[in-house]
């Protein structure tokens, strides 16, 4: 269910400031942008791992695609 969930909205998750003020909704652009450059895209995010190969990113996204509830 993250493919078309705002940001740090799972209740009781542990979420950095800056996550919880993004406003995103997560969609194939913003995850991919995101994975790439966790910190360019997000300055203050706790996520520190990027994924630099484009293949591999569409592998997780469509991966998390497969697993929204719709």
């Amino acid at each position: 269910g993250v493919i078309g969930r705002t940001a740090a909205s799972i209740e009781g998750a542990n979420y950095s400031d800056a996550m919880q003020s993004s406003g995103i909704t997560w969609d194939r652009q913003s995850l991919d942008t995101f994975l790439a450059a966790p910190r360019q895209m997000m300055r203050g995010t706790r996520m520190t791992v990027s994924v630099p190969d484009a293949a591999q990113r569409a592998a997780i996204i469509d991966y998390l695609e497969s697993q929204s509830p719709d």
